[in-house]
């Protein structure tokens, strides 16, 4: 199957773009992030790449992120569209508080010179 390899290197990329959230890796993620890229939370906040940054030094910690089953994947000329449920541990920077956020999400991962990058991630909140 053609579409393999990109559908391997995107996997790949996500896995890597939910390691250095966690981690708190900013050079790593923002590499991963396109510079245009429109982020939607579970909560209705929309955020570009910077405001998005700037939320994870500021305002949220994210402890755990979990993939509980395969995404799927939608390959198009130089986009790949990713959907899948993701499980989300919190902690507010504030308060310590904790936040468990059951969503499904949409990604658009583009292709440019550099390589892929995540342009678009809308996330919507399970009923529990």
């Amino acid at each position: 199957m053609k579409d393999a390899p990109i559908q391997a290197a995107v996997e790949a990329l996500e896995q890597q773009r939910c390691d250095a959230t966690v981690a708190e890796d900013l050079p790593k993620l923002a590499s991963l992030l396109d510079d245009d890229l429109t982020f939607v939370h579970s909560t209705g906040y929309v955020h570009g790449k910077s405001e998005y940054l700037s939320f994870l030094t500021e305002k949220i910690k994210v402890r755990q992120i979990v993939r509980p089953q395969p995404l799927a994947y939608r390959l198009l000329p130089d986009m790949v569209i990713t959907t899948g449920h993701l499980e989300q541990t919190l902690a507010r920077r504030t308060d310590g508080s904790e936040l468990n956020i059951r969503a499904v999400v949409t990604e658009i991962w583009v292709k440019r010179e550099v390589g892929w990058k995540l342009l678009h991630l809308h996330s919507g909140r399970l009923p529990d």
